[in-house]
């Protein structure tokens, strides 16, 4: 009986674990206020350092931005101050990589370049979500 629960247990999180793979993040329509607090702690990050641009994981990067990342579905982010430009996705790898890009400081975005903008390999396409949010989807 205790291996059949294990067997159980464990197929539980296979499953939860493949469609969290495979889900896009919440989109910035669904949730202004915490992509905004999102953009406001990448950008005083990125004042405070000498690099210009940086990458997180959801495990990595300040605790504020790590508990964001995880609250909205977001597996990567990158900034790049100089090309003023930041990109937050899903998936990847198996599945096609479904995020979204804002420009912080002028609202300017180039959804032609997102592959290159983002660092993502792959066919990119991007649609207008919000006034200053592009969704993409790059396979």
């Amino acid at each position: 009986m205790h291996w059949s629960f294990v067997r159980l247990a464990c197929g539980v999180l296979v499953g939860l674990g493949v469609a969290a793979c495979g889900a896009s993040p919440t989109p910035p329509g669904e949730a202004p206020a915490q992509y905004n607090q999102l953009v406001q702690v990448v950008v005083s990050q990125a004042e405070a350092r000498p690099d210009t641009s940086f990458f997180w994981l959801r495990n990595t990067g300040p605790a504020q931005g790590r508990t964001l990342m995880l609250d909205l579905g977001i597996d990567h982010l990158r900034y790049d101050r100089g090309a003023d430009v930041l990109c937050v996705w899903g998936g990847e790898g198996l599945w096609p990589a479904v995020g979204f890009l804002t420009a912080p400081s002028s609202g300017a975005i180039a959804p032609d370049s997102v592959g290159r903008l983002c660092n993502i390999e792959g066919t990119c396409t991007a649609e207008q979500s919000t006034d200053r949010w592009w969704r993409f989807t790059c396979s």
